[in-house]
């Protein structure tokens, strides 16, 4: 009898097909006594099922943010799951340097946050907001405006009304706030 699989996506190591199984992803290279490949990701990571994500979305980039973890206690957070180069699949909470103060810059629930926030010697108040004009910041976006202070193309945003516009983001010259360019 044959059985049918259910293909997701190409593996980023071997370049075979990865499929969904029974304890979540793994590349078809990884069976078997002597498997070739280390791609296994598990169904659940972080309290939040697998399928809550885009999976061939986070094999194509191999780090993708994404909300909706829990801690054990029930308290949500969100984070970057990260796919290392031994198949590891790692939670990273840092993006990038802060432009401002050389920080960590951090993901938050609503923002990305210089850990440096708090810091009673050396406060800084440097933030991405997630959502400017009506567009969600992707993580890509948000480490381009940590690294070059500036988003690489237009984004598109909403006026009140609904109109649509399109502006790129950067850097204030002070360094701590984002604007529209």
């Amino acid at each position: 009898m044959d059985s049918e699989k259910k293909i997701i996506g190409r593996c980023p190591f071997c370049g075979g097909n990865v499929v969904k199984t029974c304890k979540g992803y793994r590349c078809e290279n990884n069976t078997g006594e002597h498997p070739s490949c280390v791609l296994n990701i598990n169904a659940i990571i972080g309290n939040l099922p697998v399928i809550h994500f885009p999976v061939a979305e986070f094999l194509e980039k191999r780090r993708i943010l994404l909300d909706g973890f829990s801690t054990k206690e029930g308290k949500t957070f969100p984070t970057v799951l990260e796919l290392a180069d031994d198949g590891a699949v790692n939670m990273q909470s840092v993006i990038g340097k802060c432009p401002h103060c050389g920080g960590e810059v951090r993901v938050g629930t609503r923002a990305f946050n210089c850990s440096n926030y708090s810091n009673q010697e050396a406060s800084c108040s440097f933030a991405i907001w997630r959502n400017i004009g009506g567009h969600q910041l992707t993580l890509e976006e948000a480490k381009e405006l940590c690294e070059k202070s500036i988003t690489s193309s237009e984004l598109e945003m909403y006026r009140e009304d609904g109109s649509i516009y399109r502006k790129r983001l950067g850097l204030a010259p002070d360094k701590l706030q984002i604007v529209k360019i």
